[in-house]
């Protein structure tokens, strides 16, 4: 989309559509997605394997299948997982990608699995539901603010019982707007048309209010899903106990992730000489908090 210039858009039609629920949804995925990508940190990964590759698939697919390919050694691909140990954990993964080609591996013997997290071994997701829900949420919320802030601009809607009278309306109407005079035929118009109340303002104003601070605490919970503090809800109101029962929960909701991605690397490294690590992003940390980097 070109935003500035000769070729933007030069019609209202044709700009963003913040009403759209499917393009807010879009947006969302796109800049949630963004958010939990940065959370952990991998470091000492060979060329063939960015850290960014593994953590993309642990959050959209829940788990990362690691192998030496031997073209371009080693290095993770989508696929799927397959069999069942005594656990029904998998014993198997396939991988298919247009350069590394497909395949047939045996976890523990020529591959690793990492996975996100301790239910991602049974049911793997990721965060990839997490980033649907409020998505969709946040979406929804946008497309209400923009269709209340729209509804608003006008308290009164003309109601025009033929065509022409309609037309004849409209035309009046537009040069109102623009501060130029209008003179209308009364005998042949305003015995057609009628105003009914299409807005009240001050009702609309209240509820753009309450869907401003139901959106911002919806992006607040999600924050908080992926381990981040929000300055939203005010601290002032709340005990001592449950400023730290908050803090704490902070840290148990990634704890899990980096014990999972540690047990993945160790694994790793064992089967293929690396010395990968992983950190949680110091960025993520709630400064005054517990540090999630300890298990």
């Amino acid at each position: 989309m070109i935003l500035f210039g000769k070729d933007r858009p030069q019609d209202v039609k044709d700009i963003y559509n913040v009403c759209s629920v499917m393009r807010g949804y879009d947006y969302y995925v796109h800049m949630l997605a963004e958010k939990c990508y940065g959370m952990f940190d991998f470091e000492g990964t060979p060329d063939s394997l960015p850290g960014e590759e593994i953590e993309r698939r642990l959050i959209l697919h829940g788990y990362a299948i690691i192998f030496n390919h031997p073209k371009f050694g080693l290095v993770t691909s989508p696929g799927s997982l397959y069999g069942e140990d005594k656990y029904y954990l998998p014993t198997g993964a396939t991988y298919s990608q247009v350069a590394l080609g497909s395949g047939d591996l045996k976890i523990g013997v020529n591959c690793v699995v990492i996975y996100n997290s301790q239910i991602d071994m049974r049911e793997p997701r990721g965060l990839s539901d997490l980033i649907a829900r409020y998505a969709r949420m946040l979406a929804d919320c946008d497309s209400s603010i923009a269709n209340m802030m729209i509804n608003s601009r006008q308290q009164k809607m003309g109601s025009a019982t033929t065509p022409t009278a309609a037309k004849a309306l409209d035309e009046a109407l537009t040069k109102i707007y623009a501060g130029a005079p209008a003179t209308i035929n009364v005998s042949t118009l305003m015995d057609l048309v009628q105003t009914i109340d299409w807005s009240d303002t001050t009702r609309s104003g209240d509820n753009i209010d309450k869907l401003l601070t139901s959106k911002q605490k919806i992006y607040s919970d999600f924050l908080q899903e992926i381990g981040v503090k929000s300055a939203f809800e005010k601290r002032e109101r709340l005990l001592t106990d449950e400023v730290r029962a908050d803090d704490q929960l902070l840290t148990i909701n990634t704890a899990d992730m980096l014990k999972y991605r540690k047990i993945g690397v160790e694994l790793v490294n064992d089967m293929f000489g690396t010395d990968i690590t992983v950190s949680h992003n110091a960025a993520y940390y709630y400064k005054g908090g517990a540090n999630n980097d300890t298990e």
